[in-house]
Order: C-alpha cells, then sequence, then structure tokens
C-alpha cells in the first residue's frame, strides 16, 4: 500500500497539497472489479498524496460529471509508445468509467483527480464492548469524533445522514448513521471499536483468502522484520486459496498483517434516502406493524451463474432466518438513494457460490448477499464487497398472508352480517360496527406468526 507523506494531516482534504491532481488516460484497466476502478503509477500516487484503494472523485476537463472511484496504485509495464513524457502521470480505468466521463475506448483523455472533502484516517481498529454490540454501533477515539461532529453539524441536508468505512487493504465498504457512532476517550487516537460482524463486513475478521498485489504491497512496503513478511509470503505460498489450518495460525496471520498496517480505514461522508411521501410512509407503516420489520447489512457478491438473468438475490440460511422470510419471499434491496426489490432465494450449493466469488471457507458465506450485475449496477454497488442494506419486504408478507386467511376473514364478516339481518336493523348496525372494528384485530392476531419470526 503506498504510504501517505509524512506530516499529512488526519483530514485528508487537498489544503496540503495541489488543488487538483491530473492525469492522462491511456487505456482499459486489465482487471473490471470494482467497475468504478482508476489504476494510477505507485509513485504517482505518493508524490500527490494518494493511499492505495482510497475513493477519490475523478472528473474531465469541461465540467463534466464527477465520477467516485477506488483508486489503485499500481505499476504499468512499458508499452513501447510514446506518452509525450507523461512517463508516470498516466492512468487506465474501466469502460464503466469512460461512458460516465465521456470517453471512448481508444481517447487520451485528460483527468482530474481529487480528494473527497472531509475523509479521515482510522489506523487501528479495536473490539466493540460487549454491552454494545447489540446496538450495532461503533466507537471511536476523542479526535476522530469531533471531526465528524463538525462534519455532521456543517451538513445542510435533512436526508439521513450515514458515513461509510472503506477498508482501504481489500476495498469493502461499510455503512454507518451518524446516532449508531459513539465516542470513547480510552481509545488512542485515529482508533475505531467494531463488532466481530462489522469487521466480518469489512473483512477484518480473518485473514483474506487469497494475497492479491495490494496485500502483497501493503506487506512489502511495510516497516516490519524480513522474517515477518517472509512467513506471511510462506503461508500464501502454500495453496491457492488460504485456509488457515487452526484459530491460532489464523490469530498469528491477522497479527502479522495488523502489523503491515491492514487495518487501516478511510471514513468518508455518504447519505441514504429516506421515503418522504406520506403515501409512502404509512402503507409501510401499516404493513410493518402488522408483520413486523427486520433488515440487515451484507456484503454484496455475484449470485449463481443462472441467477444473473433474473431479479433474485442469494442470502445465506442464517441471514433468511434473521430477516424471517423463506425461499422465494421478496426482499427489498437499499444502497444511498436506490432501491431494489428481489425474490430470495438460499446459497445452498458452496461448490456454485464459489464458481462467481473467492470464497475458501464456509463461514464467509454468513455476511453475504449475491445480486446479479444489473441490479448492482441499478443500486450503484460499484464494488462487490459492498455492504447493502436488505430488509424483508412487508407489503409482500402483508398481501400474501391476507390472501392465505382470506377465507376465515371472509366468513367471519358473513357471520357478522348475517347476526345482524336475524335480530334486526339495529343490531345489523352494531354488528356493522363490531366487523369493522374486529377485522383489523383478527388480522393482527393472524399476522402473530410473521411477527413472531423477526421477534
Amino acid at each position: 500500500m503506498a504510504e501517505m507523506p509524512s506530516g499529512e494531516p488526519r483530514c485528508t482534504n487537498l489544503d496540503g497539497y495541489s488543488d487538483v491532481a491530473r492525469i492522462v488516460i491511456v487505456g482499459k484497466a486489465g482487471s473490471f472489479v470494482p467497475s468504478n476502478r482508476i489504476d494510477v503509477d505507485a509513485g504517482w500516487a505518493r508524490r500527490n498524496g494518494f493511499l492505495n484503494r482510497e475513493l477519490v472523485l475523478v472528473g474531465r476537463e469541461g465540467g463534466s460529471p464527477s465520477v467516485e472511484c477506488c483508486l489503485v496504485a499500481t505499476s504499468f509495464a512499458d508499452d513501447g509508445e510514446d506518452d509525450g513524457g507523461l512517463a508516470e502521470a498516466k492512468a487506465q480505468t474501466t469502460l464503466h468509467v469512460m461512458e460516465r466521463l465521456g470517453i471512448d475506448a481508444g481517447d487520451r483523455a485528460c483527468v482530474s483527480i481529487r480528494k473527497l472533502s472531509n475523509a479521515l484516517l482510522v489506523k487501528r481498529v479495536a473490539v466493540q464492548r460487549i454491552d454494545k454490540v447489540r446496538e450495532g454501533s461503533i466507537a471511536v477515539s476523542d479526535d476522530l469524533y469531533h471531526e465528524l461532529r463538525e462534519i455532521e453539524e456543517g451538513w445542510a441536508s435533512k436526508r439521513r445522514r450515514f458515513y461509510r468505512l472503506n477498508h482501504l487493504a481489500t476495498g469493502a465498504l461499510y455503512y454507518v448513521p451518524f446516532d449508531k457512532i459513539e465516542r470513547d476517550p480510552s481509545l488512542a487516537a485515529q482508533t475505531v471499536r467494531l463488532s466481530r460482524y462489522q469487521r466480518m463486513l469489512l473483512n477484518l475478521h480473518a485473514p483474506p483468502c487469497v494475497m492479491d498485489g495490494v496485500l502483497k504491497d501493503l506487506v512489502e512496503n511495510a516497516e516490519i522484520d524480513q522474517a515477518t513478511k517472509q512467513s506471511l509470503f510462506d503461508r500464501y505460498a502454500r495453496d491457492a486459496l488460504l485456509v488457515p489450518d487452526s484459530y491460532d495460525e489464523q490469530q498469528s496471520i491477522m497479527r502479522n498483517l495488523r502489523s503491515c498496517g491492514y487495518d487501516t480505514l478511510q471514513i468518508t461522508e455518504s447519505a441514504f434516502e429516506e421515503p418522504s411521501s406520506l403515501w409512502a410512509k404509512v402503507p409501510k407503516a401499516i404493513s410493518g406493524f402488522m408483520v413486523g420489520n427486520s433488515s440487515i447489512l451484507l456484503k454484496s457478491c455475484r449470485p449463481f451463474a443462472n441467477d444473473e438473468e433474473r431479479d433474485i438475490v442469494r442470502l445465506s440460511h442464517s441471514a433468511m432466518v434473521h430477516l424471517g422470510i423463506d425461499e422465494s419471499d421478496k426482499v427489498i434491496l437499499r444502497h444511498g438513494k436506490a432501491k431494489a426489490r428481489a425474490r430470495a432465494l438460499p446459497i445452498d450449493s458452496m461448490e456454485r457460490i464459489m464458481e462467481t466469488n473467492t470464497i475458501a471457507r464456509e463461514a464467509d458465506i454468513d455476511p453475504l448477499v449475491g445480486i446479479p450485475a444489473s441490479m448492482r449496477r441499478s443500486l450503484g454497488v460499484c464494488d462487490l464487497d459492498e455492504a447493502v442494506l436488505v430488509e424483508r419486504d412487508t407489503g409482500y408478507l402483508f398481501r400474501k398472508n391476507l390472501n392465505a386467511q382470506f377465507m376465515p376473514v371472509l366468513l367471519f364478516f358473513l357471520a357478522i352480517v348475517q347476526t345482524g339481518y336475524l335480530f334486526g336493523t339495529v343490531v345489523l348496525g352494531y354488528s356493522l360496527l363490531a366487523s369493522v372494528v374486529g377485522l383489523p384485530i383478527i388480522a393482527f392476531i393472524m399476522f402473530s406468526e410473521q411477527r413472531a419470526k423477526v421477534k
């Protein structure tokens, strides 16, 4: 991983560097994951104060819309062409970014790369306190909380504010609202506390399965002894996918990776769109009250190969139990302002999910949601390890269970009306009133089984 220049402030704005770093896009990146990737020379990244895999804004000259990209510091092979003196100031990016910037595949276009405003750097990750795990909150040190508070107070929008944690070693992303961020004075500077599940979503809970180029550079550039570096390289040289033999070996690998800076995170601001229309809020509130609400943050991955052409997502068994849904029930996926509905099917084959993803351990399936590529694009999910909020579709469950109980409800209504006819008009009026009051109560009782699934 590219190191930051000495003396760089924690809040990574551009004040310490040039206002805009310019670079020339000379071709398509060798990898299409993530689809918002831009590859730059590692030396150029260091000189301009960029971290490997940090999120940046890329814009074209002339005021075209900026695109948020994952900056990957790499080394370009000499292609033998004349770069016009730009041997190091060149970049490659994906077709998705080119399309967003209006660049043709054969163009050599000049673009600007700038850091995201109000970005913070985290260097250490500690374990969350047990009494706070259930709340789903994170704790940050005094210095980070002070800067987050200043960002929060300066934000004018009324949308619910979220902050995004970006794991620089793997690119995994996690979202947390500001009301779930707490101050912990006992923490050292630039430190956060995360629960085991939060660390799992950020790929911090276990050693990664493969040593990719980013991880290799991280270990090679770390200021640690050569024996520790060689120990890590030897462990990853055993097999194509690393599966530690024991818990002790897993912990030993993680300690060595942390000494190389594996825990480094970037915190940037984000937002999730909340329903604003009364017509959207009322039905959701009623159905949620009747059948119960439940949601979970999961990491996006590829589904089974034959799911790509269908509105289907793949969930682990534990995630489906958490959401209180059965096979083929519908769920709602939320990411920023976008949302999508899909049928949920289980990840019932380790082999099939491994065909489309790099997974070495069965336990790694638990926090995953397999999303088709077209749906990821419509949601704006650029990275396969990006967190997505998955909710049970309460409207669908309400309709599904109401249809199943239609005949009992109809018989209750007819019995009330028949009783009123037998005893006269006055009794009929009271009977109709009783049915109006009784039907919601009966419906609430009928949905008790659905509510019990998420309690």
